[in-house]
C-alpha cells in the first residue's frame, strides 16, 4: 500500500513540476505589471510567485468573479490579460492541425468524388487511382500539418518547463 501512495505522490510531483516552474517566468512578471496596473500589489515584478502576488491574484479573481485560489491559471491570465509563450505554441499547433485536416479531408474528398464520376462512367480502376491520389495527397497533407504542430507543441512544453 505504501509503494501505490508513494507512486500516486511521485507521479503528481512530476505532473505539476512544469506548472510550477513555468510559475517563475516572464509570464509571472507579466501577470505582476497586469495586477499593478489594476490596481493590486503583488510586490515587486520579479517573476517570482510568492505570497503578496498569490495575494494580488485572490483579489483580482474575487473582483473578477473567478476561481478564487491565486493561482495564475490561462482563465486567470487571460482576464489578466497576458499570454505565455507555452500558451502561443499551443495555440499554433491547434491551428496546424486545424489547417493540415480540414484541408487534407477536402483532397481526401475531391478523390472520393473523383472515384464516384470514373465509376459513373463505367472507369473502375481510372476511379481507383484518383480515389487513392486524394487520399494519398490528403493525407500527406495531414501528416506534414501533424509534424508542424508537434514542434510548436514541443516548443511549448519547452517554454513551460523553461519559464520562457
Amino acid at each position: 500500500m505504501s509503494k501505490l501512495l508513494m507512486s500516486c505522490i511521485l507521479a503528481l510531483g512530476l505532473s505539476m513540476t512544469p506548472a510550477l516552474m513555468a510559475q517563475g517566468s516572464s509570464t509571472v512578471r507579466e501577470a505582476q505589471q497586469a495586477l499593478k496596473d489594476k490596481g493590486f500589489d503583488p510586490g515587486p515584478v520579479d517573476g517570482l510567485n510568492g505570497p503578496k502576488t498569490r495575494s494580488a491574484v485572490r483579489d483580482f479573481q474575487k473582483q473578477q468573479n473567478l476561481t478564487v485560489n491565486g493561482r495564475l491559471g490561462s482563465e486567470t491570465l487571460a482576464s489578466l490579460g497576458v499570454k505565455s509563450g507555452a500558451g502561443a505554441h499551443m495555440d499554433a499547433a491547434g491551428s496546424n492541425l486545424k489547417n493540415s485536416y480540414s484541408s487534407g479531408a477536402k483532397q481526401v474528398g475531391e478523390g472520393g468524388k473523383a472515384l464516384g464520376t470514373e465509376v459513373k462512367h463505367g472507369n473502375v480502376v481510372d476511379g481507383a487511382k484518383e480515389f487513392g491520389k486524394g487520399v494519398g495527397h490528403g493525407v500527406a497533407k495531414m501528416g506534414k500539418g501533424t509534424g508542424h504542430a508537434a514542434k510548436n507543441a514541443a516548443k511549448g512544453t519547452k517554454d513551460a518547463v523553461t519559464g520562457k
